[in-house]
């Protein structure tokens, strides 16, 4: 029997009476086969893996940090109750208490720290590995078949994680080569002289070269911290993008709240003046119950507005991080302020679009996984080069008991070189899989990008089409109003009917309301324009 150690492995196997003798050119030509074998993949260039290996080993520049919004020092924790205004919250104050105090930002940021993690742990594959083992094993009968490599009694000797495979158990190798040969101590049944033997040692394990594996992984894990990052930034855009809802809902059931009082206050003095004219004989108990119904209908709209109102404000608190959902009743939220002349102008998408594709976060989160694909590729086409492991170990081995003495010392040093020639396609299947893992990162990156750009659009539509109802509905309003004082008063003086009067003071309802929800379709265009397109 002969033992052949290669890589790390052993290969056992028997020379039988057969005699073979091969000629040497042919056994050359074997053997640049099998080298070439174990060479057979798409690998780059010396200069390309150097290039890679100088960004990899540089220190990770900072995250540029301009597009996010300020958050605080210490976010995790952070108080949105202490963040609240007093009086008036404005839009700008929900933001930024939203972006401090949100869980959704707290996860992300334990995402990005997660990440960075991972680039530590990248870093440390560069350092070499100590262990310290110690094993205390009490042997109660020993086979009379027992050999020298026999070891299966023994405990497994305890290696470092991602080393078992690479490493020579040194500390066991030394301990089998000191037992005794079979057959020796016992007779044909076997040894039953109990025994012991303890053994206490350090080992050394370092990678000193794996086919720049270690340099690809590290490029990947910073990538996915850059992609965190970003993924960070889209939390932040989104949530903000939700609080410009919740607090235009607010809004939006403001004006309704305040065309419903109008028109409640409206039915009021013309129930009063109605029930005069009908003293005087001028009108029926019938037209006095039409303002009647009509006080009552405004009613309920007011009461409609509030519960609005109120549950755009619970959006709102939850959105900000409030711990019991409710902002404080004396917290009002300001009144829906007048179109400046920038935000009816007219726009142009080319500029829009051009910047979404450049600061959307969420595509230059998709274009940092799509990096650390390709180095995954890399790294996985690192396997077809040979690596160069060091190992090394020092202790004591004793029987009996642990009073070890200098005579127990042992010590070894290891250098491995390992090249897997042939793994049955395993090499490449993986290959093809990290490939395969690539391309759907791309393609997913390109139709996020496809999507954003469908997303811009449709709120530049959206914001053109709310510029124009605000211009034709201001006119209707005015058109309006002046109507229902025409008929209202020719409605006092017995020349209009109660049904003109109705009439005009539904279309006035009618065209107040449908501004005040064009002038929200234009705020909430502008929110969406903004966070697709990623501008601070």
């Amino acid at each position: 029997m002969r033992t052949v150690s290669r890589g790390g492995a052993f290969l056992n196997f028997e020379l039988r009476s057969w005699n073979f003798k091969f000629p040497p050119s042919l056994a050359l030509w074997a053997l640049m086969l099998v080298v070439a074998s174990g060479c057979a993949a798409p690998l780059d260039s010396i200069q390309v893996v150097l290039d890679r290996h100088a960004r990899a080993v540089a220190k990770l520049p900072e995250e540029q940090q301009s597009r996010l919004l300020p958050y605080g020092e210490a976010v995790v924790g952070t108080k949105a109750e202490a963040l609240l205004p007093e009086g008036v919250l404005t839009v700008e104050a929900a933001r930024s208490t939203a972006v401090r105090a949100n869980p959704d930002v707290h996860a992300a940021q334990a995402r990005l720290e997660t990440a960075a993690a991972r680039i530590a742990e990248a870093e440390a594959r560069y350092y070499p590995t100590v262990v310290f083992v110690h094993d205390s094993s009490r042997t109660f009968h020993t086979p009379a078949s027992r050999n020298r490599l026999a070891t299966s009694l023994q405990p497994s000797p305890v290696l470092p994680a991602g080393v078992e495979g690479n490493s020579l158990a040194l500390t066991t190798l030394l301990n089998a080569l000191r037992r005794p040969f079979a057959g020796l101590g016992g007779g044909i049944g076997g040894n039953t002289n109990p025994f012991s033997e303890h053994t206490t040692g350090l080992t050394m394990t370092w990678t000193i070269f794996d086919g720049y594996v270690r340099e690809a992984q590290l490029l990947s894990a910073k990538y996915l911290r850059r992609a965190s990052t970003e993924s960070l930034m889209d939390v932040q855009r989104l949530i903000v993008r939700a609080v410009d809802t919740a607090y235009y809902q607010v809004q939006l059931a403001q004006e309704q709240s305040r065309i419903a009082r109008a028109d409640e206050t409206f039915s009021e003095e013309q129930h009063r003046e109605t029930k005069k004219l009908q003293a005087a004989g001028r009108a029926t108990s019938a037209d006095v119950d039409n303002f009647r119904v009509r006080v009552l209908t405004a009613q309920a709209k007011v009461s409609a507005a509030e519960g609005l109102r109120e549950t755009g404000r619970v959006v709102l608190a939850e959105l900000m991080g409030l711990p019991d959902v409710t902002l404080p009743k004396d917290l009002s939220l300001s009144p829906l302020g007048e179109e400046t002349a920038e935000e009816l102008a007219a726009i142009d998408q080319g500029p829009w679009l051009g910047k979404a594709l450049a600061n959307r976060p969420d595509i230059l989160q998709l274009e940092e996984i799509v990096k650390s694909e390709e180095e995954n590729v890399r790294a996985t086409k690192g396997l077809y080069r040979p690596s160069v492991l060091a190992s090394g170990s020092w202790g004591f081995d004793r029987g009996s008991n642990v009073h070890y003495e200098d005579d127990d010392q042992s010590s070894a040093a290891v250098v491995e070189f390992r090249w897997e020639l042939f793994t049955g396609g395993a090499r490449g299947a993986r290959v093809r899989g990290a490939e395969s893992h690539r391309a759907e990162a791309a393609a997913t990156l390109n139709r996020l990008r496809l999507s954003v750009q469908a997303e811009v659009r449709k709120a530049i539509i959206d914001l053109t089409n709310a510029q124009t109802q605000i211009r034709l509905h201001r006119e209707t309003v005015a058109t309006a109003l002046e109507n229902r004082r025409v008929v209202q008063a020719g409605y006092l003086a017995g020349k209009e009917n109660l049904n003109r009067l109705n009439e005009a003071q539904r279309d006035l309802i009618t065209a107040d309301a449908d501004l005040a929800l064009a002038r929200i379709r234009l705020r909430q265009a502008w929110s969406d324009l903004d966070a697709a397109a990623a501008n601070p």
